[in-house]
């Protein structure tokens, strides 16, 4: 009886634990419940053995948690890689899907939408010149389709620090943690893949099999995509492009 305990509640996934900083962020920036533990074990391997020369790129960045952990660990590891990254801001009610649009967020009708992401994105900004005030991210407040469709053509962006810069490097390593649909995930991937260096990674996120997302279920095309390889499922799924 003991053991079949133990096995409920062990953790099936692979997790760095002796990292003070990993320990300490989830209690330090908002979103604890949005980063799965797996994920972080996945973004140092990937940040180990991603190619040289390119960029670390994040769809999705909410309040920052993701952000600094991968600042953190490209630290850690003392890879120079720019870090680049996207966030459209917008708040997704739990009755968007039905049609009904509430101009407030979920449960609380006196906190404006509008309120409420202006707060996360200033979370995320607090964040990064907290924690990582030499090496903030250069992170947009863009969709991440309005991010590619600028980066293939002006090339011109500013973040949100209100610094301007140009991207001279492709993809070495993307976190894609945006849009859940298959539809979006799908796109989000193409405009990855389009900028990613042979032998780079993409982490995407929600991607577990036992999970009911659209990127779950476009991770099932992947596995027919012989220009990738899976690398591992943490239960998010890591994978590699080799072609």
């Amino acid at each position: 009886m003991r053991n079949s305990i133990q096995k409920i509640f062990k953790k099936q996934y692979k997790t760095i634990n002796t990292d003070s900083f990993l320990l300490r962020i989830k209690a330090t920036i908002i979103g604890e419940g949005m980063l799965h533990e797996g994920n972080i074990y996945l973004m140092d391997y990937a940040i180990q053995n991603m190619p040289d020369n390119g960029i670390v790129f994040e769809i999705g960045s909410y309040a920052g948690l993701s952000t600094n952990v991968m600042l953190h660990l490209l630290e850690k590891h003392r890879k120079k890689h720019l870090f680049v990254g996207c966030d459209a801001w917008i708040y997704e009610g739990f009755k968007d899907h039905t049609g009904i649009i509430e101009e407030h967020i979920d449960g609380k009708p006196n906190v404006a939408r509008k309120e409420y992401v202006a707060y996360i994105k200033n979370a995320f900004v607090n964040a990064a010149k907290l924690l990582h005030p030499n090496a903030k991210p250069h992170t947009c407040h863009l969709p991440s389709d309005a991010f590619f469709d600028t980066w293939n053509t002006t090339n011109k962006f500013t973040d949100v620090f209100d610094r301007t810069f140009s991207i001279q490097q492709e993809i070495s390593f993307s976190y894609i943690d945006g849009d859940h649909s298959y539809e979006q995930t799908k796109k989000d991937f193409e405009n990855v893949d389009s900028k990613l260096k042979l032998n780079g990674f993409i982490l995407l996120d929600d991607s577990a099999k036992h999970l009911n997302f659209g990127s779950s279920d476009f991770i099932q095309e992947i596995k027919q995509n012989d220009r990738y390889r899976i690398i591992d499922h943490n239960p998010n799924y890591l994978i590699q492009k080799i072609k």
